[in-house]
């Protein structure tokens, strides 16, 4: 079914013939020298000779002003070329006779052309990729189309536009999917052909990336440069919102001094550890346990020398982008060091059941009391998800729940940051297993984890602190053996083929 329940009111402005309008983007800085011009835009520079002055004086004007389709293929011949050799350069907008808009295509890829305005046949159906939001407040009615599949980005400025999308989220005619939005059969054609030229419409086939989903596909298109527009890296976008200190403080729940872990020898460490390359190629997941659990002692070496504070690196308080680093024994961006782990315990020595903060900085466990039998039975729901992760094959002694504090990664990076927090995730991962190697402990990183439980359980806001990854540590049996004495590969029967 579509989101349209009863056809709306036909509009009483607009219809007619409609106009197809170009116009540089807004980014794009053009300068004359002569005949020629210098185009300065988000991708680089060009530089093209010998236009001659009518159109460089008509690119010129075309950073402020609209130049219609129509009348280009007619009267300006070399300036229309000029623009389909840049068309990532150039919006294009379907607006009325008075120049009123009613959608505009806005490329986001260098790899876009000009979207033109084909007829669709037959059905048509958007793109199972494609999502409509609205835009921050002061941008009026407008709201915008997006799709990882599309390299455009359609404004769509009126209702009306937005309801004829939404209206083609269920195969039909385009001129059925018009007159349900209140549009003429001219604007519902040409916003059709706006739709399909810019990727917005399925094609059928099953040419629409069959093995992703949605999420999936957005989530890579969006976090890395490329399929979008929109600034990336470290633009420092919330400089309004302090930064967040570099070490987490006291939280919900915690009571008592907590409990001081000892520190770790450097001569006895060094000297019991197997060499590197022994544990390398011993690491693996080990989900079977000894029959005396872990240790306190096992559990403050590990975090010790997995995910403690080695220093902290002072920002300059006379720098706006100034904010003070995190230095721990594995690497992150921008020495954000925003993962924090929590401890879910439910068998170890020394060590009483319940939840636990890891202090980074002063080597300490914060016991997070239960107040009230939900918290009690969400730290239950951790434990059955850990469990049913493993396939249902172990007992959890102690589940080590990784959170990030997302602030300290989006206030310095914009598109990027959930992505980068997954990256520290991973190089955290790999430094427990093979800390917990050397030691002889049984680690186990798994795949998946209750973010709802765990919010409830440590006693967090999901949406500042969340969890992100889940780690089992427990004791390791004899008869598994923690290293390894040579390499394995599959090196002679890849070559023999």
């Amino acid at each position: 079914m579509t989101v349209i329940e009863q056809l709306p009111p036909t509009r009483t402005t607009g219809g007619g013939p409609l106009r197809r309008l170009l116009r540089l983007r807004p980014e794009v800085d053009v300068t004359a020298q002569g005949e020629d011009v210098e185009l300065a835009h988000p991708w680089g520079r060009q530089r093209v000779h010998a236009l001659g002055a009518a159109t460089v004086t008509a690119l010129d004007a075309l950073t402020r002003e609209d130049a219609d389709l129509d009348e280009l293929a007619t009267r300006q011949v070399r300036l229309l070329k000029l623009l389909e050799r840049f068309p990532y350069l150039v919006t294009t907008t379907v607006a009325d006779l008075l120049g009123a808009p009613l959608a505009t295509a806005v490329p986001i890829a260098r790899s876009a052309a000009l979207p033109g305005f084909a007829r669709v046949g037959g059905a048509a159906v958007l793109s199972r990729f494609a999502y409509l939001r609205r835009l921050p407040d002061g941008h009026g009615e407008a709201c915008v189309l997006e799709s990882p599949m599309a390299p455009f980005r359609l404004t769509l400025h009126q209702p009306a536009a937005g309801a004829f999308v939404a209206a083609l989220t269920t195969a039909r005619p385009v001129a059925e999917a018009a007159a349900m939005a209140g549009l003429s059969a001219e604007e519902g054609e040409a916003l059709a052909g706006l739709l399909a030229g810019g990727g917005f419409l399925d094609a059928g086939s099953g040419s629409e990336a069959p093995l992703w989903d949605f999420h999936d596909l957005l989530f890579h298109a969006r976090s890395r440069p490329g399929r979008h527009d929109y600034p990336t890296g470290g633009v420092f976008a919330h400089q309004d919102i302090d930064q967040l200190p570099a070490v987490s403080g006291a939280g919900a729940r915690e009571e008592g001094p907590g409990i001081d872990l000892p520190v770790p020898e450097w001569d006895t460490v060094v000297a019991r550890d197997p060499a590197l390359s022994e544990v390398l190629e011993g690491r693996r997941s080990v989900r079977q346990y000894a029959d005396t659990p872990v240790t306190l002692e096992q559990l403050g070496e590990l975090l010790y020398r997995v995910a403690r504070v080695r220093r902290i690196i002072p920002g300059d308080p006379a720098d706006p982008h100034g904010y003070d680093g995190v230095d721990r024994p594995y690497p992150a961006g921008g020495a954000t060091g925003e993962l924090e782990i929590y401890l879910s315990v439910v068998n170890c020595v020394g060590l009483e059941p319940g939840v636990y903060r890891y202090d980074a900085a002063a080597h300490r466990l914060r016991h997070r009391v239960f107040h009230h039998p939900g918290e009690k039975q969400a730290y239950h729901e951790l434990m059955t998800a850990a469990w049913r992760a493993t396939a249902c094959t172990v007992d959890p002694q102690v589940l080590l729940t990784v959170t990030t504090r997302f602030g300290r990664l989006s206030w310095k990076y914009s598109q990027i940051a959930y992505a980068l927090t997954l990256k520290h995730v991973g190089v955290l991962y790999q430094t427990l297993y093979l800390v917990a190697t050397a030691m002889g402990l049984a680690p186990c990183g798994l795949g998946s984890g209750d973010t709802d439980a765990a919010a409830r359980a440590l006693g967090l806001d999901w949406t500042a602190e969340s969890s992100v990854g889940e780690f089992l540590i427990g004791s390791r049996p004899a008869d598994v053996p923690r290293t390894a004495t040579g390499f394995a590969d599959i090196v002679t029967e890849a070559r023999e083929g």
